[in-house]
């Protein structure tokens, strides 16, 4: 069995609660980690991201592609002043997370 962790499984944290990062440092960082936990990742070049569904790239990884997507996905603890005291509360922060792009090649079987 592999012991690296899946593609799936990666998440990157990539900004803070209401801003979005630059798509391009987002893919950046999320192909950095899928690299440090051992995969061989490649940017599909013949990808059009379409920023509405929250893609910012594709990469292929050692034979399957995935789409890399960016939005509030990820837990983090906000502190903020409210009627002059400090209070803390749970909100989603933006990270940038792979999903498989399922065809017949990758999944054979899968709907038939």
């Amino acid at each position: 069995m592999d012991s690296r962790k899946d593609p799936v499984e990666i998440i990157a944290r990539a900004g803070g609660v209401a801003q979005y990062p630059d798509d391009e440092r987002a893919l950046g960082v999320w192909m950095h980690l899928a690299a440090k936990a051992g995969w061989q990742v490649a940017e599909a070049a013949d990808f059009a991201p379409d920023g509405r569904r929250g893609e910012c790239g594709a990469v292929d990884i050692e034979g399957l592609r995935y789409v890399i997507r960016l939005g509030p996905r990820v837990r983090r603890l906000l502190h903020e002043v409210v009627d002059g005291r400090m209070v803390q509360r749970d909100v989603l922060a933006v990270a940038a997370w792979a999903e498989p792009i399922v065809t017949g090649e990758s999944a054979p079987g899968w709907g038939s």
